[in-house]
């Protein structure tokens, strides 16, 4: 399945949501000049802090080189959300903390609570575009569904590391937007902890969790399970959702072994489209009552590190699995479908720190092997899937080698440099729709060059210069203008910024640009050969991200933290034509001009803290407004969220009132180009005001 938990047919439909193909033209003065003074305007307000002398910030380890490393060797820009941010603030979903905390984007274009994830303007193919890792292992799918991000509880996280425009030497392809890596709580020596949690809220919401930690030598244990349900915000939304995520550690001198294991759940009603009377009149209406679907997935992770001399080596082994079935009422006479996927991993990698010149440096080098296996099966019963009828199964090998090497030219300037090549093998079968056996092996490959220099204590320059690649899917190849399969997609980034920090402060302020050749997207347009119906996927003409980011983090007093971030993006067609229409120079659909979020912890009383955050989407284009020719625009919206949290003993009470204001909105709306809706635009209505209360007790 596609986007979420919407079934792909060759025949459009309002839920295979559209994008276009787009072109080359150059950026206009005017956006040149908003980057230079949002850029000047932050570091002129960030001027005067600089004053203060306070000793330097202390290390945070890290792992985005995918080794244990200090993060003041990490890459520049990156973004980390600790446990304790976590657990104050109001997300009660990991998609809604990324969207609070990580400067990411996120829509509802299904009712799934797996929403879609966009970092820097990707619109519809945002989660195509950006990289999801669960302990360093790939957790993108090579098809159209959503990253399966609700599945992790929040409890069981240690923190997570977003590498904006990064990532694609070190992991590879989809990673265009950047990489999102979610690190998992590890067994603690010598620690033996455990918490239980209840909460109930809103729209019949239930939560129940529980998590252990029993750390020895040479043996620990971590291990946290979550149970979720709701009935909706709309009718015929009902979500029930159990999720299991563990860890067992072996650890011998300085050689240690691991074991993740997690497994998941979920049963979902889908409520469909709202047209815009539908949504006026009745926003919690169900357009399609009796359309569900059934997920069963589960991972295994395998481990290993330890130095051999002054190298460091280690190794991943992973294997993920999901099933999921799903009813679609238009679909008949075959409603029923039914996607078995399978994927096997294997990194092995080592890292050399040395010196050379009088330069201390750090070597790092590895390879990824992946086969990744689909099969997605059409029937008029649940019991009809081994008869035959249409389907599709596709494979897909790749075998990916990088080196990345980290050098400290002076004191105050840093080197960064990698390269990696890949080999990728597609293989897709298909029948019933039209009968397809088509193969195709590419070779795309990324670089990086960054350097990152100290202009005085507090203050830093950097500059980066990258490329990366993105290959098609499964069911992007499914429905393609020409009927062969598509080319690997490109980009070449550009990427400046400063920083200042001092302990108590951080504050950053970038700008970037992304130009793609090749970009992989829908057309609503196009007519495929061999097809009387519009829609196809195609390699696009020339296009283009760009952007300014601002983000700061403040302790204001020891009891006060502000946090906030602000994003100004703009996504172009560089160049193209596209059924006679002519779309150079305009907007890509569903990619919001403005981003912004605040956040805001207040120790009101010694185990008392109220903790608010608001967060601001501005206005963008409907999908299938590719030419931009819509007279409207979705409208802007922002939400504002409270949670009150008070420890007493081991007891954690908290208290969270969600959209305060009772914003009426949505995220995600589609020009209704095939007439599902009868009006001009299909929306997916947002949750109102919502409560939620919890307790959790901690044992130890």
């Amino acid at each position: 399945m596609p986007r979420g938990a919407v079934p792909i047919r060759s025949v459009p439909q309002l839920h295979f949501l559209s994008q276009l193909d787009a072109g080359t033209r150059g950026r206009m003065p005017r956006e040149e000049t908003l980057k230079r003074s949002i850029t000047v305007a932050l570091v002129a307000a960030a001027a005067p802090l600089a004053l203060a002398q306070t000793p330097q910030e202390p290390a945070v380890i890290v792992t985005a080189t995918r080794f244990p490393e200090s993060r003041l060797e990490a890459p520049i820009g990156m973004i980390i959300i600790g446990a304790q941010e976590i657990a104050r603030d109001t997300a009660r979903s990991l998609p809604d903390l990324l969207s609070h905390l990580g400067g990411v984007h996120v829509r509802d274009n299904s009712g799934s609570p797996d929403t879609q994830i966009d970092l820097r303007g990707f619109g519809i193919t945002g989660d195509q575009n950006t990289l999801v890792l669960l302990d360093g292992v790939r957790l993108n799918e090579n098809d159209l569904n959503t990253t399966k991000l609700s599945a992790i509880p929040l409890e069981s996280i240690e923190r997570i590391e977003i590498v904006p425009g990064g990532g694609a030497v070190l992991f590879g392809g989809g990673a265009t937007g950047g990489a999102i890596n979610i690190i998992t709580k590890a067994p603690v020596s010598n620690v033996n902890t455990g918490s239980v949690l209840a909460g109930y809220g809103s729209y019949g919401s239930a939560e129940a969790s529980a998590g252990v930690n029993s750390g020895g030598r040479p043996m620990g244990l971590a291990l946290n399970a979550g149970h979720q349900e709701s009935d909706g915000y709309r009718r015929n939304n009902r979500l029930r959702q159990d999720s299991l995520i563990g860890g067992l550690r072996y650890s011998e001198g300085e050689t240690s072994v691991g074991l993740k294991l997690g497994a998941d759940t979920q049963s979902l009603q889908l409520p469909g489209v709202r047209s815009e009377t539908q949504y006026e009149n009745d926003p919690r209406g169900a357009e399609t009552p009796g359309d569900w679907s059934e997920r069963l997935g589960g991972f295994a992770t395998l481990s290993f590190e330890r130095p051999l001399g002054s190298l460091g080596l280690a190794a991943d082994l992973g294997y993920r699995a999901n099933d999921s079935t799903a009813y679609f009422a238009a679909f008949a006479p075959t409603p029923y479908s039914r996607i078995r996927l399978r994927s096997l991993a294997l990194s092995p990698r080592v890292r050399w720190p040395f010196a050379a010149l009088g330069m201390d440096s750090v070597l790092v080098a590895g390879l990824d092997w992946g086969d990744w296996d689909y099969d997605r099966r059409f029937a008029s019963s649940l019991g009809a899937f081994g008869s035959p009828g249409s389907s599709t199964s596709g494979t897909q090998q790749s075998f990916g080698v990088y080196v990345q090497y980290h050098g400290q030219l002076s004191p105050a300037t840093k080197l960064t440099a990698g390269v990696r090549q890949q080999r990728v093998a597609d293989h897709r079968i298909a029948t019933g729709f039209g009968d397809f056996d088509q193969s195709q092996t590419q070779t795309p490959h990324a670089e990086e060059l960054a350097v990152s220099q100290a202009l005085a204590e507090r203050w830093r320059v950097y500059g980066r210069l990258s490329t990366s690649f993105r290959v098609a899917n499964v069911d992007e190849n499914g429905s393609t203008v020409s009927g062969d399969l598509l080319k690997a997609q490109t980009a070449r980034h550009k990427e400046a910024g400063i920083e200042y920090r001092r302990p108590g402060l951080k504050l950053r302020a970038n700008v970037y640009e992304i130009n793609l050749d090749n970009e992989i997207y829908f057309s609503p347009i196009v007519i495929p050969v061999g097809s009387i119906f519009p829609g196809a996927n195609a390699n696009l003409s020339p296009t283009r991200r760009s952007g300014v980011e601002l983000t700061e983090q403040w302790a204001i007093t020891p009891n006060l933290d502000l946090a906030g971030s602000y994003a100004h993006q703009l996504a172009k067609f560089r160049t193209g034509v596209y059924g006679g229409i002519d779309v150079s120079g305009k907007d890509v659909p569903l990619v919001p001009r403005q981003l912004a979020s605040l956040r805001l912890s207040w120790r009101v009383a010694e185990k008392t803290v109220l903790g608010a955050s608001a967060k601001y989407v501005g206005r963008q284009r409907y999908d299938n407004d590719q030419d931009n020719a819509f007279p409207r625009l979705m409208p802007a919206y922002a939400l504002f969220d409270l949670k009150l949290s008070h420890e007493s003993g081991d007891w954690r009470f908290s208290t969270a009132v969600n959209n305060v204001f009772d914003k009426k909105y949505f995220s995600y709306g589609v020009i209704d180009t095939f007439g599902r809706c009868g009006t001009p635009t299909c929306v997916y209505p947002q949750a109102g005001r919502s409560f939620f209360a919890s307790a959790e007790h901690a044992f130890k």
